[in-house]
């Protein structure tokens, strides 16, 4: 980020940010809880409440309610999932508010994401050069030490950085030379990561983000811009695999053995997810006050995991919330049509968030990540509204 993106958002509030996502050692929460009493304490707070924020402080009141009748995180948790959706879905909408441009606000995207992904990328790369690439045990340790992580929670944080060729397509032109390498750069890092973590969800997403907002970019450009986008994509793709192998049996490929083919756990099951949707369908009627983990383990599915927990009434409340803010994403998108970068980082995240979320339990080891989904929708909620303001200052 810029410095005068820096100045305008605040030094202090920008570094408590950061180290909540870095998140060192696991104390993280400590600042974010700092930067939510600064947002709280600051004299235009009341400015920033809307029905959302009401919705969403409703629903996390609710879930942290269920979640004393069975600490498995610790009691700091509840205070945590009470406070933290709602506090950082304002410091969003504050962060935008004090962005200049879309070109600022883009970059603060693409610089939040890169944040929350560097202590795994650099617990995966750690692990990568201390025990090579190709190993049985696909879970690691983070950096900053501690029991290993399971595997696809690691993965979780690279999510968003399956969004970089979708904006190198889409705002090639418009970045300079280093940002250019540091994005490229970023993303391959990713990659190597998210193939050492046999994570296929993530090669999911970053495939789906990619073909849709390419759709999205060709339906908005001439004929010339597209022969010319396709042609890098052809010559990018041929000299890809001429270079990688994604053979079965090749080391590349060694994290996903045993998998890609189970019956169990192969594609046509997601991955063994679909049998636990189907016995969550059932207990959202049966057991609306929620059930326990032990009867067939996590869902694998935020809503229904929330419902695990925090009963049906929070799986609700959160139901609610995920529609309406996903209106909102696509209000956002279509709210400036020529704004191509910045609404190709609306349509990238959305998608990534949204995609996660229906094939993991988030809160039982990603919370950081619905924080931030949080974050992100403050974002889009305060974009809507700079934006109809001046839409009305044009009509009148």
């Amino acid at each position: 980020m810029s410095n005068s993106i820096l100045k305008s958002i605040g030094y202090l509030r920008v570094i408590l940010f950061l180290i909540y996502f870095i998140d060192p050692f696991s104390y993280g929460y400590l600042f974010g809880a700092v930067l939510i009493i600064s947002i709280l304490t600051d004299k235009r707070f009341k400015d920033k409440l809307d029905f959302n924020f009401t919705l969403l402080l409703l629903f996390s009141f609710c879930y942290a309610l269920f979640y004393t009748f069975n600490l498995e995180l610790g009691s700091q948790f509840i205070l945590i999932y009470a406070l933290f959706p709602g506090g950082f879905y304002l410091i969003g909408k504050t962060f935008n508010n004090k962005i200049l441009n879309y070109t600022q606000l883009f970059y603060l995207l693409f610089a939040s994401g890169l944040i929350f992904s560097l202590p795994a990328m650099a617990s995966v790369l750690t692990s990568i050069y201390d025990k090579g690439f190709v190993v049985i045990e696909r879970d690691i340790p983070m950096i900053w030490g501690g029991d290993s992580i399971p595997a696809t929670n690691m993965a979780a944080y690279f999510v968003l950085n399956m969004s970089i060729p979708a904006f190198l397509v889409a705002g090639f032109k418009k970045f300079s030379l280093p940002l250019k390498i540091l994005m490229i750069t970023t993303f391959i890092l990713s990659v190597v990561s998210v193939l050492r973590l046999g994570s296929r969800t993530q090669l999911s997403i970053f495939f789906i983000t990619f073909v849709i907002s390419l759709v999205y970019l060709i339906r908005r450009q001439t004929v010339k811009q597209n022969a010319a986008l396709f042609g890098v994509l052809f010559l990018i793709f041929n000299v890809f695999i001429s270079y990688v192998s994604f053979d079965k049996d090749s080391d590349i490929m060694s994290a996903f053995a045993g998998r890609m083919e189970s019956k169990k756990y192969g594609a046509a099951t997601a991955g063994g997810r679909t049998e636990r949707w189907t016995k969550s369908i059932v207990n959202l009627w049966e057991k609306p006050l929620g059930w326990d983990v032990t009867d067939f383990g996590f869902s694998h599915n935020l809503w229904f995991d929330i419902a695990r927990v925090g009963g049906t009434l929070s799986f609700i409340l959160l139901l609610i919330f995920t529609i309406k803010n996903a209106v909102n994403i696509k209000k956002a998108i279509l709210l400036i049509p020529q704004n191509a970068l910045l609404n190709t980082a609306f349509i990238c995240y959305g998608l990534s968030f949204y995609l996660l979320f229906f094939v993991e339990p988030i809160f039982d080891g990603y919370f950081p990540l619905f924080v931030f989904y949080c974050f992100f929708l403050g974002i889009i909620a305060q974009y809507n509204i700079n934006n109809r303001a001046i839409k009305n200052e044009q009509n009148s």
